[in-house]
Formats: C-alpha cells, sequence, structure tokens
C-alpha cells in the first residue's frame, strides 16, 4: 500500500527541532561556562576581599626595605705589596747576580753548590775555566760595595770569605780530579797502587785497603787544590759582590775575546791572599786608572809565559794544546 501522505509543512518543523548531539554538547556547555547571577555577584564581592591583602603585601615590602639590614663582613686585608728587593739598585741592568740571593732555595741544582746564611755559591753560568765557582755574600748592606774597597776594609768579611773560599775550593779540586781521573798520570798512578791494596786483602784476610795506614802507602795523586785560584776582579762586569773561584786552565769556549782571558790572567785579577792592598795600589778605586790598561795589555800564556800580545786566535790554539799536556800530569 502507499503510504500516506506527508503534510510537508509537519516534515519542515520537525527537522527544525531536531538537534544533533554536538549542539547539544554545546548547549550545555555554554550553559555551564556562563555562571549564574548570584555565583557572578559573589565572584566579584570575594575579588573586592583580596585587595587588602595586596596592600599588607605592599606595607611588608616597604618595611623590609626600609628597615635596617646586617652590614656585611669587611674584606680579608690586602697583603702588603712586597717592598724593593734589596739585591737589586735602581734596576742595574748588571744585578744578573740578585736572583741567586733573592731566593736561594728556588736555585736549580745543576746551577747551585751550596749555600747558608752569610753566602750563596753557585756555578759560574758562564766558565771561563773548567771549573769555575762564584762566591755571593748574602748581606744586602755589602752586595753593592766596591769589592777591593769592602775587602780591604773589612776584616770580618775578608776573614768569613776565605773560609767560604776554602770550601768552594776542596769542592772544585775533587770535581778535577773526578773529570780527569782517567787521563791524569798521577792519578792513575794513585788508583793503581789502590788496586794493589785490594788484591792483596783478597790474599792476607785481615788487611783493611781503606785503613789509615795502607792510605799512607797510596801515592798522593795530583794536586788538584793548587790548580785552583781565588780572587775578584778591580772592576766587575757584575754589581752584586762576587768572589771568583776558578781553575787555572782557561779551557772554556766561554773564552771569547781578549778582556775575558786578561780579566784573569792580569793584575786585573786580585788574588784573595793580597788582601789587605797598599793604601796607594792604583787598582782600588780613586788611587789609580790602570785597570783598563790590564785589560788592554799584551795577552800571556798562563802556563808557559808566552806573549801573544793581540793575537787572539793564536792564544787559543796555544792554551788548547797546553791544555791537553796539563791534564795529563
Amino acid at each position: 500500500m502507499d503510504e500516506p501522505a506527508r503534510n510537508p509543512r509537519t516534515f519542515k518543523r520537525r527537522r527544525h527541532d531536531i538537534s544533533t548531539d554536538d549542539e547539544k554538547t554545546d548547549g550545555a556547555s555554554s550553559r555551564a561556562e556562563t555562571p549564574p547571577a548570584d555565583e557572578a555577584s559573589s565572584s566579584s564581592k570575594s575579588t573586592k576581599g583580596t585587595k587588602p591583602a595586596a596592600v599588607d603585601m605592599k606595607k611588608n615590602a616597604f618595611t623590609e626595605l626600609m628597615s635596617k639590614k646586617p652590614k656585611p663582613n669587611p674584606p680579608p686585608p690586602k697583603a702588603p705589596r712586597p717592598g724593593p728587593n734589596p739585591y737589586y739598585l735602581n734596576s742595574d741592568p748588571r744585578a744578573g747576580l740578585a736572583v741567586y740571593l733573592s731566593d736561594p732555595a728556588s736555585i736549580p741544582s745543576k746551577s747551585m753548590l751550596f749555600y747558608n746564611d752569610d753566602f750563596v755559591v753557585i756555578k759560574d753560568a758562564f766558565p771561563k775555566s773548567t771549573v769555575h765557582a762564584l762566591i755571593l755574600p748574602r748581606d744586602p748592606a755589602l752586595t753593592h760595595l766596591q769589592p777591593l774597597e769592602v775587602l780591604n776594609s773589612n776584616p770580618e768579611l775578608l776573614a768569613s770569605v776565605r773560609k767560604i773560599a776554602l770550601e768552594t775550593r776542596e769542592i772544585l779540586a775533587k770535581e778535577l780530579r773526578r773529570i780527569h781521573l782517567k787521563t791524569s798520570a798521577l792519578e792513575q798512578a794513585r788508583q793503581k797502587a789502590f788496586e794493589d791494596l785490594e788484591e792483596r786483602a783478597i790474599s792476607e784476610p785481615g788487611f783493611d785497603p781503606d785503613s789509615e795506614e795502607s792510605q799512607a802507602l797510596l801515592p798522593l795523586g795530583r794536586d788538584w787544590v793548587s790548580c785552583i785560584k781565588i780572587g775578584v776582579h778591580a772592576r766587575p762586569s757584575m754589581s752584586n759582590l762576587h768572589i771568583h773561584v776558578i781553575s787555572e786552565d782557561m779551557h772554556s769556549e766561554r773564552v771569547k775575546h781578549k778582556k775575558h782571558f786578561n780579566s784573569f790572567n792580569s793584575g786585573f785579577f786580585v788574588d784573595l791572599e793580597e788582601f789587605p792592598l797598599d793604601g796607594d795600589d792604583k787598582r782600588l778605586p780613586g788611587v789609580g786608572h790602570v785597570t783598563n790598561e790590564m785589560l788592554k795589555g799584551d795577552m800571556v800564556c798562563w802556563k808557559c809565559k808566552m806573549n801573544f800580545k793581540n793575537r787572539f786566535k793564536e792564544l787559543k790554539e796555544h792554551l788548547d794544546m797546553e791544555y791537553e799536556v796539563w791534564k795529563r800530569i
């Protein structure tokens, strides 16, 4: 059967009345998000009620800002700046030895021999012979004084320098012996005699090769102490007071010109045994002006006394030859 005819107006009205699930949900949420009038008024009242708290916060912040705060602890006092180094004098470029006096404990062992409260003894950084050491008095009141003047006028200092110089010479003599033990004829003879004593100790029970009686049987060996001289330069190139302890051979690559040689082989080198000097000694400051002439004078071999005048190259060759003979004695 045919369906009954529908009234088009009725169908259209029904379609407008039908709502989807989304539309229902949107409507519900919009109703939920819109508070009732009573709730809105109560919310505004609660907002007004928070204003006094904000005022209190401002008051508290202002009170805290204006209140006295404890002062921070003062910073620790700065360490005082070290005073001027007494071993340097007005930035003197010739004060190259001052570094050894300022802190001898920090000096490498390869440069240091020994030191005590009164002296520092170092190896010369530019040795003019096989062994060459410098004795530096540590007293700041002495370090800038002229060596001839102070050693000539201060007997106490001269005595203490002589004592430390003898100790230094013994050390350098042992070093010379060690270096030339296998080349020196006198040292070889002593070494051979000692080996004979050791063989005797093997064949004779109870024999002590190290006893004083046994050692007295040995040849003396070479007197290396006599090969070392002690003195000062009349006009030093370095400003800090120093005393040279140096072997006589002048065998060194550091001997590069005439002044190097003559500074140790002329009157410019004042032996410690010459002190005290006569008051009219022309090497004393203010008495004469001969020291420069000593450096400029002829070069004379320390051993054979041959005069090479100004022929430095020939002198150097001669010194090498003399050294080969000297080390074999």
